[in-house]
């Protein structure tokens, strides 16, 4: 597809998403992807529920069928206004916070739960730090019992989510699920995310952007979190070791990173996402009047 055919494309599916949007508060279920933040060093931290990750995957593997959209929950900067009341009125400038995604479906410490939505039992969602700049990998699991620390992991993680706001601050010092979770080696360095993810899986926030573009008042908004979505599927298909394919196609056996699309988080705390199917092309994420222009990142 030409680009600027996809563009528009883009341009129309966002402005009728956006419409059909809505920010109804809703109680965290075993599924829903959280976007989490925390401070090195801070007192708080910050839960998102940006609903069901299958939503981000579409109804195969690959996003060939999710379209992209700026504000995927209808939140418009009300992000911004938690971000701000937990870090202050320059948390799009601190260079000590950090920012990850994570979800798990099913019943997570269970081998047999049937699937939803299409994912087995223990299907993962977890982010991918993506600056713009550099090869984004994916990751794979070794075997079924670490698919299942994994899991298990996530599940208790998710459970620190409580209430029926879509937002959630938490005192660092009242709960280890965000800290404890995403440890650190040492300053600036991540440890083992999830007892897993060595290195971690957060993105670390900048004095700067990683990217503009131009919003529908001609107004230059900054990207200031990229984070490119990973699925891993514990277990084979029907078929025996295929688990769909990933955005280029390509078959994915038991777990092994698929990535499903890249969110980002603008300035003002707006949630975007955008899923292009092609391999090493530009990425163009419609933004209502204008675009951000990035190159998708393959996966390992």
């Amino acid at each position: 597809m030409k680009l600027k055919n996809k563009l528009a494309s883009l341009l129309v599916a966002s402005g009728s998403l956006a419409a059909a949007s809505s920010a109804h508060a809703a109680a965290y279920a075993a599924g829903d992807l959280v976007l989490y933040f925390f401070q090195e060093g801070g007192s708080q931290t910050v839960y998102a529920n940006l609903g069901a990750a299958t939503g981000f995957r579409g109804s195969v593997a690959g996003p060939s069928d999710v379209v992209s959209n700026l504000d995927v929950k209808g939140w418009g900067s009300s992000l911004g206004s938690t971000l701000t009341a937990a870090y202050g009125s320059n948390w799009a400038s601190l260079t000590n916070l950090y920012s990850g995604l994570i979800a798990v479906n099913n019943a997570f410490t269970s081998t047999t739960t049937a699937a939803v939505n299409g994912d087995s039992n223990r299907t993962v969602y977890f982010s991918a730090p993506n600056n713009l700049a550099e090869e984004v990998l994916g990751r794979n699991i070794g075997g079924n019992s670490a698919m299942t620390t994994l899991a298990t992991q996530i599940g208790a993680f998710g459970l620190g989510f409580t209430g029926t706001n879509d937002f959630l601050i938490v005192p660092a010092g009242a709960s280890n699920q965000i800290m404890g979770q995403n440890p650190f080696l040492t300053s600036g360095q991540l440890d083992m995310a999830f007892l897993t993810f060595d290195g971690g899986i957060a993105q670390v926030g900048t004095s700067g952007s990683l990217g503009t573009f131009t919003g529908i008042d001609g107004d230059v908004e900054n990207v200031e979190f990229a984070l490119d979505l990973h699925r891993i599927l514990a277990a084979p298909n029907a078929a025996g070791t295929i688990n769909g394919v990933d955005a280029d196609g390509n078959a994915i056996a038991a777990r092994t990173s698929m990535y499903e699309g890249t969110i980002t988080i603008n300035s003002s705390g707006v949630v975007g996402f955008s899923a292009v199917p092609e391999p090493s092309s530009v990425m163009l994420l419609g933004l209502g009047a204008g675009a951000l222009a990035f190159r998708r990142r393959r996966s390992a």
